[in-house]
């Protein structure tokens, strides 16, 4: 059984969402393809609706992040949403990640229309912690 990439967000013993962690490798050129195997993380979560607004993304975010460029020894994390979701690029920018991008309509929301997004990113050195 492959390893999950899910790791749960629990408040006194109940399951308030998740956060996806998956290691991935860093775009290189043929010659230095070895050396960017595995080396960052692109990350995503959700929070059930009636715990939003506390802090517990932003709290667990930065655990993951700091496990990320700690343990993991990862170079780069980066995570993504539709610019409309504003608490979610809030939990970002709060968490020290720069805006890298903001694309027009290039993800199809459950309403089925096509959104804009924005993607973040941070580097290990940037990392306050």
């Amino acid at each position: 059984m492959p390893p999950s990439d899910q790791l749960v967000i629990e408040r006194e013993d109940q399951l308030i969402g998740d956060v996806m962690l998956r290691i991935e490798d860093g775009w290189a050129q043929a010659e230095v393809a070895e050396q960017g195997r595995g080396v960052q993380a692109e990350l995503g979560w959700t929070l059930d609706p009636a715990h939003q607004g506390r802090g517990y993304a932003t709290e667990a975010l930065r655990a993951v992040i700091g496990a990320c460029f700690t343990q993991l020894g990862l170079r780069r994390v980066h995570a993504g949403c539709f610019a409309a979701n504003e608490p979610s690029w809030r939990v970002m920018e709060r968490l020290g990640m720069r805006r890298e991008e903001h694309s027009r309509k290039t993800g199809l929301h459950r309403s089925g229309e096509w959104m804009d997004g924005m993607n973040y990113g941070l580097l290990a050195e940037e990392w306050r912690g």
